[in-house]
């Protein structure tokens, strides 16, 4: 159900982004303001349609019970990895928006990519850590 409300507000934000753009060119509103408004959206829609996805390929089309610890960390990878790339283009669309009006925004998209950063290297070093312990030992000692 979740998956199904996901991707309908996904294609609810790609609809929107396209008709932002229709009545940009039937309009006198500068059309470089509205696309890149409408490249937020999508990037938006694109971040909740792979959220979505995940979400499917987790909880209904992969029901085999416990996990592994590798399988558990490529899940997590590839969700922190959505999430990192949603924000960081969403930042680098908020530093044109704000090279284009009002430079005082760019404090707001380079804190988004700061924290898209952050998640980045964070998800780094778990991945660096969990790699480093045994997949079969119980313990959690840590290999040589």
């Amino acid at each position: 159900m979740a998956t199904v409300a996901l991707m309908t507000i996904a294609f609810v934000i790609l609809a929107s982004a396209i008709l932002d753009i229709v009545e940009a060119f039937s309009s006198s509103e500068h059309i470089s303001t509205v696309a890149l408004r409408s490249v937020g959206l999508l990037i938006i829609g694109f971040a909740i349609i792979e959220t979505a996805s995940f979400i499917a390929d987790e909880e209904i089309f992969d029901k085999r019970g416990p996990r592994s610890p590798s399988e558990s960390r490529r899940s997590l990878t590839e969700f922190v990895t959505i999430i990192v790339i949603a924000s960081s283009l969403e930042a680098l669309v908020m530093t044109f928006v704000a090279s284009r009006s009002d430079m005082s925004n760019s404090l707001y998209a380079a804190a988004i990519f700061f924290v898209a950063m952050f998640g980045l290297v964070a998800l780094g070093i778990y991945q660096w850590l969990s790699s480093r312990i045994r997949s079969g030992d119980d313990r959690g000692n840590l290999e040589p």
